[in-house]
């Protein structure tokens, strides 16, 4: 039997305010789903040679993948966000292709294990947490507020590693940095889990031009998100230029919970799917 990682952190829903009201997605004017292409079909990554096939990491009807226990380690690291506000995160794995995975604004730790799934494909995975998170499990709601800096110094840390290819994935408030930073910081590929397109309270917008790249762009939601409806998410899709992917799954999970749901591993895969596509694209 696979085993999931159990996380028990609460969300917060102060982070995204009237950004974030519960509201179920528009049935009028459905979304179709995009299918996930056969992970099978993605050639090998170059690397480096000798990848790990993804397709050994799941089963069927297993909502994540078998975690990979110390099979995966990972480095503690800081960095130095743009005012000089020091950062510590989770660095896995080494190659020249860079997935940069950030956090709900609750804080919860939850890509973790898709950040050790990814460096198993010979890549290159960071996971890091807000300065406004604090020990505790707390918020402090105006240092978290700098969010988009965090992710600059994230950016430009894994640049001095030597990555030459950036592929920016967040949820919900991490989803808004990344997408905020997709055409600043020349990023590869684009991955965003329920975020919405603006946090009014905090006079913070995603423009058209943030997101106006060729790279290949991935929006994921919950048909029924319990914390930002996924017609705000798709608000958001609708600003990205092409080319750009829309995909939803049932139930009402917020962002990166939706890997501990029965969805968990289908999303685990898909979101692979498409790293793997980008980092082996010449």
């Amino acid at each position: 039997m696979l085993m999931r990682i159990n996380r028990n952190l609460i969300l917060l829903g102060l982070i995204l305010a009237s950004a974030c009201a519960p509201k179920a997605p528009d049935t009028a004017t459905p979304v179709p789903s995009v299918t996930s292409v056969p992970l099978q079909s993605v050639a090998p990554t170059a690397e480096p040679p000798n990848v790990t096939p993804v397709e050994s990491a799941f089963a069927p009807g297993n909502s994540t993948a078998a975690p990979l226990g110390d099979s995966i380690k990972s480095q503690t690291v800081t960095f130095d966000a743009p005012d000089g506000a020091t950062i510590t995160a989770e660095l896995y794995g080494s190659g020249k292709t860079a997935v940069i995975y950030s956090v709900m604004g609750n804080c919860k730790q939850g890509w973790r294990e898709l950040a050790q799934l990814t460096a198993a494909q010979g890549l290159m995975a960071l996971t890091y947490q807000w300065r406004g998170c604090r020990v505790d499990g707390s918020v402090d709601e105006n240092e978290i507020q700098k969010f988009v800096d965090d992710l600059r110094g994230a950016i430009h840390f894994m640049r001095d590693q030597g990555a030459t290819k950036i592929i920016l994935a967040g949820a919900s408030l991490g989803g808004c940095a990344s997408a905020k930073l997709a055409v600043e910081s020349q990023a590869s590929g684009l991955i965003v889990i329920a975020s919405p397109s603006e946090i009014p309270l905090w006079n913070f917008e995603i423009e058209a031009a943030d997101m106006n790249t060729e790279i290949p762009k991935l929006f994921i939601t919950a048909e029924n998100d319990n914390t930002v409806a996924a017609d705000k998410t798709r608000v958001l899709y609708d600003l990205a230029a092409q080319p750009k992917e829309w995909q939803t799954y049932p139930g009402t999970a917020h962002g990166t919970d939706l890997f501990e749901t029965k969805s968990g591993g289908e999303l685990q895969e898909r979101i692979l799917n498409f790293i793997l596509a980008i980092a082996t694209k010449s």
